[in-house]
């Protein structure tokens, strides 16, 4: 009896089984923001070392992000993909001992647990590139922000409860022990090797590798806008995400439960207003728009709301409107990120695996350090003030950088570059 339709290929059970294991990613990246509410409570510490237990997590996450590109595109993301999510997985499990042991042994459970995450985006690129047909590309990068949204949704929503019914420890347990049964199904059900669609011949094992082009990912101003861009929207987001629990339990004195469903409709709102901007995109690009005039547009516009919506959650004196104003922050987000993110593979399409990395490990090296400050201010102000007006100056000033430095053709076929065959994508 047939479990699946006979259109279904191959490259489908991929794509559904990397999606899933994102949304684990996020789900055991968002649980400590929830869990170290009361870990603070149990353990005593200052707001300064929650900053820190927070934080760390970004060190081993920039690190992998940097080299997972690198390492996904010398040997396949299929395996790296797995290490990845076992690795996370084990750490999250073991996140509970670390904690009890000492506050050392907490710290390098998290480093951990970031490099096992950081791994899995660059190689989760990787896989899509090599699986999927350039049809369906935009729609899988697509649905990799998606997942990410679910699960930090889901995770905001039931781990609070989960929390309080059995203890912080459980959330960990619940959730780590799932990445050791997804790796069952990756094993069996995911071959070594790229199977190419029916329908299209992946060109991905045929095509004669192209030396990486380090001067113009280390230099060029069009992909350092990108990393300029990455550090604010990274910062942004991953402070967001790690803080904002905290900020409702702290300035509303909302339950744990009732600060994680707070903490959801952000997240719901990123997810919309990203689906929302790419629709825009592609039918103002098959309009006849020049594509980077559509993608600076919808960027800037996106940074702009952040930006005046940060100033404005600093005058709100009520739970119900700043839920409403960091929604619109958030739909600020969903906005700019997607109109950004496209520019770099336009720019680096043979490469787009490691400068996905790289830009990606740009906005983790900014997340380490403002989450870790938050914490150090809140303990000598004892307001959230200075943390979303340090959130509309950086958006201002993403705003500015990607205005005048942004571009969305191919660099291949640039002077400096090494790979002089490769035509140029001239938008």
């Amino acid at each position: 009896m047939k479990l699946l339709p006979d259109t279904w290929h191959q490259r489908y059970t991929m794509m559904t089984l990397m999606l899933t294991a994102l949304l684990l990613c996020y789900v055991d990246r968002i649980i400590v923001s929830l869990a170290a509410i009361e870990m603070q409570k149990e353990f005593g510490w200052s707001d300064s070392e929650k900053g820190l237990v927070l934080s760390t997590f970004f060190l081993g996450y920039l690190l992998m992000q940097t080299l997972g590109g690198l390492i996904s595109n010398r040997f396949g993301g299929r395996n790296i993909f797995m290490i990845a999510v076992v690795l996370w997985s084990l750490f999250t499990v073991l996140t509970p001992m670390a904690a009890y042991v000492s506050f050392g042994f907490l710290i390098f459970a998290r480093v951990m647990l970031g490099i096992g995450e950081g791994a899995s985006f660059p190689s989760a690129y990787n896989l899509i590139h090599g699986w999927m047909p350039v049809r369906e590309r935009s729609r899988s990068i697509g649905s990799m922000n998606a997942a990410s949204a679910v699960g930090t949704v889901g995770t905001l929503l039931v781990a609070g409860k989960i929390i309080e019914v059995f203890g912080w420890p459980s959330v960990f347990y619940l959730f780590g022990t799932m990445g050791f049964i997804w790796a069952v199904f990756w094993v069996r059900k995911v071959a070594s090797s790229p199977v190419p669609p029916d329908d299209e011949t992946s060109k991905t094992g045929s095509e004669r590798k192209i030396p990486i082009p380090w001067k113009l990912l280390l230099t060029h101003p069009s992909v350092i806008t990108i990393y300029i861009v990455s550090i604010c929207a990274g910062g942004i987001s991953f402070t967001m995400a790690s803080w904002l629990p905290s900020y409702f339990v702290d300035t509303f004195g909302l339950s744990l439960a009732m600060a994680g469903i707070y903490s959801i409709l952000p997240w719901i709102m990123v997810a919309v207003s990203g689906v929302l901007a790419g629709l825009y995109q592609d039918r103002s690009v098959d309009a006849g728009q020049i594509v980077i005039k559509v993608r600076k547009r919808v960027t800037i516009f996106g940074f702009g709301i952040i930006a005046i919506s940060a100033l404005a959650l600093t005058f709100a004196a009520q739970a119900w409107i700043a839920v409403a104003v960091v929604c619109l922050m958030f739909t600020g987000l969903g906005i700019a990120v997607n109109g950004y993110s496209p520019t770099a593979a336009e720019l680096l399409p043979k490469h787009g695996d490691i400068f996905y990395g790289f830009a990606a490990a740009a906005g983790s090296l900014a997340a380490a350090l403002i989450v870790s400050v938050t914490g150090v201010l809140l303990d000598r102000t004892g307001s959230y003030d200075l943390l979303y007006e340090g959130i509309a100056g950086f958006s201002v000033v993403a705003a500015i950088i990607y205005m005048i430095f942004a571009r969305a053709d191919s660099l291949y076929a640039q002077p400096d570059s090494k790979t002089p065959e490769e035509e140029p994508n001239n938008v």
